[in-house]
């Protein structure tokens, strides 16, 4: 990470002498454009094909109302 960025998650969990990751139910904030590369990536892993001669097609038509969607929009 460079100087003056933001990390793409931050935990927060009360630390106890031994516990240095974070474990289940501990709270995570992830930013939303971390979330959204990383969605859109799974979402286009899903809807590719390739065609008879080996191209690659993608089809992305719902991604943009899933942004919207948790945008709360």
């Amino acid at each position: 990470m460079k100087a003056n960025e933001m990390p793409e998650k931050i935990y927060i969990f009360d630390y106890n002498d031994a516990m240095v990751t974070p474990l289940e139910g501990d709270t995570v904030y992830v930013r939303e454009d971390a979330f959204i590369d990383k969605a859109k990536k799974w979402f286009e892993k899903q809807n590719e094909w390739f065609d008879p001669n080996n191209n690659r097609h993608c089809d992305l038509n719902g991604f943009e109302d899933f942004k919207n969607y948790m945008r709360g929009e």
